[in-house]
C-alpha cells in the first residue's frame, strides 16, 4: 500500500468524494424501512454531478430514507418487485410534499442550538456560535442577498439557503461543485434540512 492509499479524495471545497457504490447494507436498510412504516412510496433519483443514483422511500407521515442503488432500473425493480410499493421517477413525479413538511417540522423542533422560529424574548438574546455566524455569512454571500438580522428566523435562513443552493448547483450555469459543497457544509452547521 502506498503512502497516500488511505486518504480519501476531496473536492476543492473539502467534501469527501465517495466512490462507494450501492451495497447490500443499503438494500437491507431500505427493506427494513419499508417493512416498519405504513404507506411507503419510492422515488428514483437519477445520478447527477453531485450524487449517485438513489432510491428515496417516503412513509405516510413524511419520514424518509435515501440510499444508493446501482442503477435507476435496479432501484425500480427493487421497489416494485421486492418491496411491492409504488415507485416513481423524481424527474417526472415530484417528491411528496409530506417529506419536506416532515423535515421542516423536525428541524424546527430541534434543540436550542437551532435558529429561532419566533422573535426571542427581550431577556434572552439569540446566541450563535462563530461557526454558525460564518455559515450564515457564507450562505448570504453565495445567494447574493442582503445580510440577515442578528435574530434571523428559521424561515429567513431557509429562504437564503434555498437561493444559495440554486446559485451553487453544479448542473446550473455559474454553479460549481466547490460552491455546492460550501453551501451544504454551511447548512449542516446551521442544522437546516435539505
Amino acid at each position: 500500500m502506498g503512502i497516500f492509499g488511505g486518504r480519501k479524495a476531496r473536492t476543492d471545497g473539502g467534501a469527501v468524494v465517495s466512490d462507494r457504490g450501492s451495497s447490500k447494507a443499503d438494500l437491507d436498510a431500505l427493506r427494513q424501512f419499508a417493512e416498519t412504516r405504513q404507506g411507503v412510496e419510492a422515488w428514483i433519483e437519477p445520478q447527477t454531478s453531485v450524487t449517485h443514483t438513489t432510491l428515496l422511500l417516503v412513509a405516510h407521515d413524511g419520514e424518509s430514507l435515501r440510499r444508493r442503488v446501482s442503477s435507476a432500473q435496479a432501484g425500480h425493480d427493487f421497489a416494485r418487485k421486492k418491496l411491492k410499493i409504488p415507485v416513481y421517477d423524481s424527474n417526472l413525479v415530484p417528491i411528496a410534499a409530506r417529506k419536506r413538511d416532515y423535515d421542516l417540522r423536525k428541524a424546527k423542533a430541534a434543540p436550542s442550538s437551532r435558529p429561532r422560529t419566533s422573535a426571542p424574548a427581550a431577556a434572552e438574546p439569540v446566541r450563535r456560535s462563530p461557526r454558525e455566524m460564518q455559515a450564515i455569512m457564507t450562505l448570504e454571500s453565495i445567494a447574493g442577498t442582503d445580510p440577515l438580522p442578528d435574530d434571523a428566523t428559521f424561515d429567513q435562513l431557509m429562504k437564503v439557503y434555498k437561493k444559495a443552493r440554486s446559485q451553487a448547483h453544479p448542473d446550473r450555469l455559474g454553479g460549481a461543485r466547490e460552491k455546492w459543497d460550501t453551501v451544504e457544509d454551511a447548512a449542516r452547521a446551521l442544522g437546516l434540512p435539505d
